[in-house]
């Protein structure tokens, strides 16, 4: 994608959340799920909770461009991560997307996706941390760590 372009995408983004109407509807979607999110921590182990902190760093670092920090991506582009059908059901093959890098077609919430996601040459504690991030943010639930040894057990 070249930069014009995705300054475009950004820009009109920006623009969409200075509408005051999508700001109320943001505000009110933010409290509820500040409840949820605080009644899912109450369930989750100490040390999912540091490893989501962590990950939420590396998504800062790595992710946010393409997948934007409401984990939504851009409409055929690149595919949504918040409230992920694929993300949730197809745990062995994100984690390989985050290691390996991903091409080819892929379906997220019944749009497909033909793009390419190059390898971010992440350490496994670091996809593992990512991982745990995602799968526990903008809508998704995952109380099982994710963990480095699963990580550097698979395989390309």
């Amino acid at each position: 994608m070249n930069k014009n372009l995705l300054m475009a995408l950004v820009l009109g983004c920006l623009i969409l959340a200075c509408n005051s109407s999508e700001k109320k509807e943001n505000k009110d979607k933010a409290i509820s799920e500040a409840k949820v999110s605080k009644v899912i921590k109450e369930e989750q182990s100490p040390e999912l909770i540091q490893s989501m902190k962590r990950g939420k760093e590396i998504y800062s670092d790595f992710c946010i461009s393409c997948h934007l920090p409401n984990g939504k991506g851009v409409l055929k582009a690149f595919p949504p991560l918040a409230k992920s059908d694929y993300l949730m059901t197809n745990r062995e093959e994100s984690i390989k997307s985050i290691k390996y890098g991903q091409s080819g077609e892929i379906t997220v919430n019944g749009v497909k996706y033909n793009g390419v996601m190059t390898p971010l040459g992440l350490e496994d504690k670091e996809v593992a941390d990512v991982m745990n991030y995602i799968t526990n943010s903008w809508g998704n639930t995952n109380n099982k760590l994710i963990t480095e040894k699963e990580v550097s057990e698979i395989e390309q």
